[in-house]
């Protein structure tokens, strides 16, 4: 099930990320909340509303420190959001590339002063705001 449609759709109801900054929000809890709680969940655990909805176990994103030898894997966890990486042995890509979802906010959200080398810095600082909110998520 592609599940870009129907997150897009709740998103477009919530604050963009200028709104949310102007008003004092962590900006990476902000897209976490915003893109990644339905199906990983408010803690990171898997267990989000929409995880019944895929067709694998959604994975749990407070051990990834854990499963890397006590290291979080920051260049991964980059790779993947962005959709450079498809997890191998996990069939076709259910999550959505976020990389290509952030670019296409790019116009709208950046506003009149957008131009087409932004970009990339917009997606680049979208994807670093959300994997240093999930960092966080770590557990102890």
């Amino acid at each position: 099930m592609n599940l870009v449609p129907i997150m897009a759709a709740i998103a477009c109801m919530l604050a963009p990320p200028a709104y949310a900054q102007s008003q004092g929000i962590d900006i990476g809890k902000y897209e976490y909340e915003t893109y990644c709680a339905l199906c990983h969940g408010k803690t990171g655990n898997g267990d989000g509303p929409f995880s019944m909805l895929v067709n694998k176990k959604v994975p749990d994103l407070t051990t990834l420190t854990t499963s890397n030898n006590g290291v979080f894997p920051f260049s991964r966890t980059y790779d993947i959001i962005e959709g450079r990486i498809e997890l191998p042995g996990h069939g076709t890509r259910e999550m959505p590339i976020w990389g290509d979802h952030y670019s296409a906010q790019a116009p709208q959200w950046l506003g009149p002063y957008y131009q087409k080398v932004d970009a990339e810095s917009f997606v680049r600082g979208r994807i670093l705001a959300l994997i240093g909110y999930i960092s966080t998520l770590q557990r102890k």
